[in-house]
């Protein structure tokens, strides 16, 4: 087994990059108007599943066909292989699917495979202690997930320089909720109990705090930091 300080730099890596390669990205057309420019067609495939540890369920994302051409390359090797399961991508994923191997269903998260799944992570997560370094993580029970729905900013690309929205859902894709829109940059995410959740992030250059229900998805309160004219 893998020493854990290594997985909690994983996360550290995860949480402070903002991977956003755009070459990488084909979702591009170029636009004028003033509301989110309507994506291209892209051709788009089934990524390899991978199973999600301790739970009946595998998770496979929809990706650029061009991104799975590489037989080598696994795009959501970061399910499996990271304690902390959390990741930014250099590539468009365009959705999620999920796959019951006890009932043999399946579903995606969203709707569509119009978006971009930029960010993901996966709750409780392990916090690391020294004195058991060994200690087996803890059970996923929900994905939060940063989905950029449009070019909202006009400069021809769908990545995280757009307006994010801020969804959840259980471990297998259940019951997907969108709670925060139109936000400029998630800052942090801190797991406190499966009923409290908090998103740090920014807006019009104003910080916020939004106190999440993870068990109820539901949005409980937001409140507004102030920390001084001279801070945005």
């Amino acid at each position: 087994m893998k020493h854990s300080s290594i997985f909690f730099s994983l996360a550290v890596l995860a949480f402070s990059t903002f991977a956003c390669s755009r070459n990488l990205n084909p979702q591009a057309t170029p636009a004028n108007a003033e509301t989110a420019s309507t994506p291209v067609y892209v051709e788009k495939t089934l990524a390899a599943f991978n199973p999600i540890q301790g739970t009946d369920y595998l998770m496979a994302g929809i990706v650029p066909a061009a991104v799975t051409r590489d037989s080598s390359f696994n795009p959501f090797e970061w399910i499996n292989n990271s304690r902390y399961y959390s990741g930014y991508s250099s590539y468009a994923t365009y959705n999620y699917v999920f796959f019951n191997v006890e009932t043999a269903a399946y579903q995606r998260l969203l709707p569509n495979n119009e978006y971009i799944i930029y960010q993901t992570a996966g709750y409780p997560q392990q916090v690391y202690d020294p004195n058991a370094p060994d200690k087996p993580a803890p059970v996923i029970e929900f994905w939060v997930y940063g989905v950029v729905k449009g070019d909202f900013n006009n400069d021809g690309f769908m990545d995280y320089q757009d307006k994010i929205t801020v969804g959840i859902s259980d471990v297998g894709g259940n019951g997907y909720t969108e709670l925060i829109e139109n936000v400029d940059s998630i800052l942090s995410q801190y797991y406190k109990d499966p009923s409290t959740l908090f998103v740090i992030y920014r807006v019009n250059e104003k910080n916020f705090i939004a106190k999440l229900n993870p068990s109820t998805r539901e949005l409980v309160s937001t409140t507004e930091m102030d920390l001084g004219e001279d801070v945005k």
